[in-house]
């Protein structure tokens, strides 16, 4: 197969996601349909501006003024598996169940804050979901958290460490909750960028962390979490 046929083909793919996702009747250009999907989708937003160059590829391969559909173009091979990944992509979106799935440290507020401290030497983690005896959300203690209040209850910790519990140290936490969403398995990895996307301009509320819940609800049990690390490093199929 020629690749102007692939590239025909993966961009006709891509026009009936778009179609599709805009949910509207009759006739719409590509550029138009790109444009206005973008506006409320993650996916096209991510792929917006190459595919509005590809828009104008197309036209240049495929010259209908002559012939209909006549190819007068060959597009390079790079551009061409590109153009089939993102078709690929707005197929089957990556989901961020199961890539990150996995099982979630969680503490107790109750618990004494020593024994987060183990569990930072232990595993290395830095950020614990909170739960109270019923097993209702508290909040994220992160680093930030443990830090405000080492910085404010140092002289408290030669004789009183061991008696400290989470929900004393989760009192110096200033996000009260804010720096966590929550997301159901059929988000995709793209959601998830655009949610820490959305917390970059908070300055005590960026968010710290995703958790994974089976509706996206906190009050569900934990799949999986995801932190600005693990994006930082994901990478696209």
């Amino acid at each position: 197969m020629q690749l102007s046929q692939r590239f025909i083909m993966a961009y006709n793919k891509i026009d009936r996601q778009l179609q599709k996702r805009a949910g509207i009747e009759g006739y719409m250009g590509f550029s138009q349909l790109v444009r206005r999907v973008a506006r409320k989708d993650t996916m096209i937003a991510q792929f917006e501006d190459d595919l509005l160059e590809y828009a104008e590829l197309r036209n240049a391969i495929v010259h209908e003024l002559v012939e209909p559909a006549r190819v007068i173009a060959e597009p390079h091979a790079s551009v061409v598996e590109h153009i089939e990944q993102i078709a690929k992509i707005l197929e089957q979106p990556p989901l961020i169940i199961p890539r990150f799935q996995g099982e979630v440290t969680v503490v107790k507020d109750c618990d004494p804050i020593l024994h987060v401290m183990d569990l930072i030497r232990e595993h290395g983690y830095t950020q614990f979901p909170v739960y109270d005896e019923t097993g209702r959300f508290k909040g994220l203690l992160t680093d930030r958290c443990l830090a405000r209040w080492l910085t404010f209850e140092f002289e408290k910790l030669v004789t009183g460490a061991e008696h400290t519990s989470v929900a004393e140290v989760m009192q110096y936490d200033k996000a009260q909750g804010a720096n966590v969403a929550f997301l159901s398995p059929h988000a995709t990895v793209f959601d998830a960028y655009r949610e820490f996307e959305r917390h970059m301009t908070q300055d005590y509320h960026r968010l710290e962390a995703i958790l994974i819940t089976p509706k996206g609800r906190k009050d569900e049990p934990l799949l999986g979490i995801i932190t600005p690390w693990d994006m930082f490093h994901v990478e696209l199929p």
